[in-house]
């Protein structure tokens, strides 16, 4: 073991003249004696070797509690494939015409489905857009007319109220201009409609029910008209009860009461939902004295819906003349 150095205070004074050896204050201590404090192995006789310093252990890198990206993908992929799943089976998906064409010639009941139920529907939504966009036009005109007969006299009235009708009139044409546009386009999936009517046998009730809620909508064309009222009268002949129900409710459409008896019969039914509709086809081919039945349903029924409808229908009646 290094011993330590004397102090300088130690060292013995020097004569005069005699210079101090500066290696004299210190003592050798030999070769470095650091391996005296390891013992002597009494059996080998050799002095035990100082162990090697240990590293320090290493922390452990902690985990990653994020899940891996392919697990992260696939659970956002499941609500986007049962999304996807369910707007391509949802029938209210519009489709083209193109498209509607292809599915009436479709083996696929549910494709055929939803080719008609898409005519049936896109044929309704532009009569109630062109009628919606009629009533707004009808109150700014109504407005826009009491204000000039309130606001102008004389001539500046009249020039006014000149120039007031020509918009109109203009408005009305732009309504059945876009009315027209859609209607065309449906029109060209009519044929499709009327083989597939033709060829229905041995198709479900259902698909035949949807069927002529497809052949309503050929009421306004010039072409198909007769053809599709001539199919719903043969579908009155049909043994199923739902098929000649569709058939009667909607040669309403037509103004063609043919299905009359079958739709006052639906008036007792215990479906609300055929109550309804046979109080709406009743009010467009019913007679003056279908209304007292219609008001005493209006009266009566248990359903709102059924009401309202009933009232609606006893109002287009009572000034009918038979």
């Amino acid at each position: 073991m290094t011993k330590p150095r004397f102090d300088p205070a130690d060292v013995p004074d020097f004569p005069k003249g005699d210079k101090p050896d500066p290696a004299a204050s210190y003592i050798d201590v030999g070769e470095d004696e650091s391996d005296d404090d390891f013992p002597v192995d009494p059996l080998t006789g050799r002095r035990a070797e100082p162990e090697a310093p240990q590293e320090a252990p290493r922390a452990e890198q902690p985990r990653s509690t994020r899940p891996p990206w392919w697990l992260v993908g696939f659970t956002l992929l499941i609500p986007v494939a049962v999304f996807f799943v369910w707007y391509m089976n949802w029938m209210g998906r519009p489709l083209s015409v193109g498209t509607i064409n292809e599915y009436l010639t479709s083996s696929n009941d549910k494709d055929v489905a939803h080719a008609l139920v898409q005519i049936a529907k896109q044929s309704q939504d532009a009569s109630e857009e062109a009628a919606g966009a009629q009533r707004r036009i009808d109150a700014r005109y109504k407005d826009a007319r009491e204000a000039i007969k309130r606001d102008k006299s004389g001539q500046e009235q009249q020039t006014a109220l000149k120039q007031l009708d020509d918009d109109y009139r203009q408005s009305l044409k732009k309504i059945e201009a876009e009315y027209r546009r859609t209607y065309d386009d449906l029109e060209l999936t009519f044929e499709g409609v009327l083989n597939f009517v033709r060829n229905s046998k041995s198709r479900p009730p259902a698909l035949i029910e949807a069927a002529c809620g497809a052949l309503s909508a050929m009421n306004k064309s010039d072409r198909y008209r007769e053809k599709a009222r001539a199919e719903l009268r043969g579908l009155l002949r049909s043994e199923n009860k739902v098929v000649r129900r569709a058939a009667a409710c909607n040669l309403a459409n037509f103004s063609d009461d043919l299905g009359r008896d079958v739709i006052l019969e639906m008036l007792d039914d215990p479906d609300a939902n055929a109550r309804a509709n046979a109080a709406i086809a009743l009010s467009r081919v019913g007679r003056q004295s279908d209304a007292e039945r219609l008001k005493k349903l209006s009266e009566s029924d248990p359903d709102p819906k059924v009401r309202e409808f009933a009232y609606q229908g006893h109002s287009a009646l009572s000034g009918k003349v038979d």
